[in-house]
């Protein structure tokens, strides 16, 4: 494989070099080659270890040994290279890091590695933006969800969603946002929700659901649920099929239509995998009184009789 024919982007080549250094047909003229890649520009140091470091948190094969590297066939190596781009890897993210901003499309999860340490877990059409400042890590959600692994620094790290704002020094916690409605859940750490004025401190396990600055309700959710997403799962408690639908319908380009009112209402419970909304309403049509009609556009759901 020759590199001297690919465009000069640091993040792009490291990406391909670790993929090369684990191949099994790894030989010394690609070690020779790579050392002169790394230290023909200091760059290319950072980039290689930035990769290594986003390959390792999304379960590739961990950094590179400085001897005797772990043999894979090419087919593994391609596996983890693209899963290291689907899950918010080094060419994607980096370039969109130029302006801090992050985002995924209906359907699509990403993990990404923010240059603090924190680690990140996008859902379905999320958007974000970063700025790291010398003061203060602030993070500002502007739709979707995300699950925030805050790393520790003596920066306070802020996150804001519209008019909610809220403060993590490090912790895990869980953010979504629909519009101006906001949900915070405390898995690690305890956030300090800013409300009115005043700073409220909120427990691990609990959830605050806020609408404009208000909150509305703090209850205490089955964490398990609450993080189900990120597995490509949804978690249904006693909901109407409506409320499913709708949720369903976030990951997905060819919607769930509920083609009768009066099947809206029934209720169901259950985990469900999402990006298929076809077999999810065919499972549903076992548990409950419905028949599906499926096209290339849509899949409606109906009463049976």
């Amino acid at each position: 494989m020759s590199f001297d024919r690919m465009p000069e982007n640091a993040n792009r080549q490291a990406a391909e070099w670790l993929a090369r250094l684990h191949a099994d047909d790894r030989t010394p003229d690609d070690e020779a080659a790579f050392r002169a890649w790394r230290n023909a520009n200091p760059h290319h140091a950072d980039a290689f270890e930035r990769a290594s470091t986003i390959w390792e948190s999304v379960g590739g094969l961990g950094p590179l040994p400085a001897t005797s590297p772990p043999q894979m066939s090419r087919r593994a190596v391609l596996a983890g290279a693209a899963a290291v781009v689907a899950a918010g890897g080094m060419v994607f993210g980096w370039q969109e890091a130029i302006a801090g901003v992050y985002r995924t499309n209906v359907g699509e999860q990403r993990r990404l590695l923010l240059e603090d340490g924190t680690r990140v877990m996008l859902d379905t059409a999320t958007r974000f933006r970063f700025h790291p400042e010398t003061d203060a890590r602030i993070l500002s959600l502007s739709a979707g969800r995300i699950n925030l692994n805050v790393a520790k620094d003596a920066r306070p790290f802020v996150i804001e969603a519209g008019a909610q704002r809220a403060s993590l020094p490090a912790g895990r916690v869980d953010i979504r946002r629909d519009g101006e409605s906001v949900a915070f859940t405390a898995i690690e750490g305890t956030p300090r929700i800013l409300r009115d004025g005043t700073a409220l401190a909120l427990a691990p396990g609990h959830r605050m659901m806020m609408t404009a600055g208000h909150a509305e309700r703090v209850d205490r959710p089955d964490l398990r649920d609450v993080i189900a997403w990120q597995d490509g799962r949804l978690a249904f408690r006693d909901e109407t099929l409506s409320q499913a639908v709708a949720e369903m319908n976030r990951y997905t380009n060819r919607p769930l239509i509920v083609a009768d009112p009066r099947v809206g209402g029934l209720r169901l419970s259950g985990m469900y995998r999402v990006g298929d909304p076809e077999a999810f309403a065919r499972s549903i049509a076992i548990l409950l009184p419905v028949r599906v009609q499926a096209d290339a556009n849509a899949v409606r759901i109906f009463p049976t009789a």
